[in-house]
């Protein structure tokens, strides 16, 4: 194990660095926590022993795949495995340094987190996170466009007053950033839901809404655009692809047509309630249909 990442925290930032580098050159990724770390051996460059024991899920997945021990509910996952070729992993990888190493304010494990957040229907945790996203953009640019060019009026105490957030918060940023043309009136308005549903929620704990955690989403894209002038591969993917359904919303009978599947082994007393209702639906129908 090299030296630099015996501490789990600093194992934690690099990987997820890796990982949103990733997310922004296109290819999905997701957060990885302190349960999910691992530590192992490569033999002959190539296979991997594991040997620690991790209780994160993903890890423990990937643990007892390699060693041949998966349920047989479980290894149903690698029956269609989503796969990914080495040339797509460099060029995402090389596409989302590019842009980290550009801009240095931004903490690449905010957007991730935040990302995840919004794909897992987290509005606190996808809202909180990509906040701290917009406030590093925002500095990015109110550095750029507004103190450097400061920078050749020589007028004493300036500089100072346009870095000190309390005079200049987040809210008059980016109204200066509007009215000088460099970010867009559709920016500013989600900045401002994505505002005010931040402050609720810190203040007051009151939970975002849907609808406020997707304004902030849309404001990281409109705010890395003001910043590089283009789009970047992350705003391109369909995270609905990614997300968990939504437990409560009434489904479509589509009907199935399963390509693998297994018996559902029955609870206690299970069998005997499901003949007792298939006996009230005949009885109901009978009375419905009395002929």
């Amino acid at each position: 194990m090299l030296p630099e990442f015996r501490d789990d925290q600093k194992a934690i930032e690099f990987f997820n660095r890796c990982l949103a580098a990733l997310l922004l050159g296109g290819i999905y990724c997701e957060a990885v926590t302190p349960d999910n770390l691992d530590f192992g051996s490569l033999i002959d460059w190539k296979y991997l022993r594991t040997h620690g024991s991790t209780t994160g899920a993903l890890t423990r997945f990937h643990q007892l795949a390699r060693l041949r021990m998966l349920s047989s509910f479980e290894a149903i996952e690698l029956m269609n495995p989503h796969v990914v070729t080495l040339e797509s992993l460099a060029k995402a990888e090389q596409a989302g340094l590019e842009v980290l190493n550009q801009i240095s304010e931004l903490a690449a494990e905010f957007l991730l987190k935040g990302t995840t957040g919004i794909a897992r229907r987290d509005w606190n945790g996808g809202l909180s996170n990509i906040w701290i996203v917009i406030e590093q953009l925002t500095s990015h640019l109110w550095t750029r466009d507004i103190v450097k060019p400061a920078k050749d009026e020589i007028i004493s105490g300036r500089l100072d007053q346009l870095r000190d957030t309390r005079t200049w918060s987040a809210a008059a940023r980016h109204e200066v950033l509007f009215q000088k043309g460099i970010i867009t009136r559709d920016a500013l308005q989600d900045l401002y839901a994505a505002r005010k549903s931040r402050n609720e929620l810190a203040h007051s704990g009151v939970h975002p809404s849907k609808d406020a955690a997707l304004a902030a989403y849309r404001s990281v894209r409109e705010l890395f655009h003001a910043v590089l002038g283009r789009e970047l591969p992350l705003f391109f993917l369909d995270l609905s692809v990614h997300s968990l359904s939504d437990p409560f919303k009434p489904r479509t009978d589509a009907g199935l047509d399963p390509q693998y599947w297994m018996e559902i082994p029955k609870l206690p007393g299970e069998a005997e309630l499901e003949k007792e209702e298939a006996k009230l639906a005949r009885g109901k129908s009978r009375k419905k249909n009395p002929g």
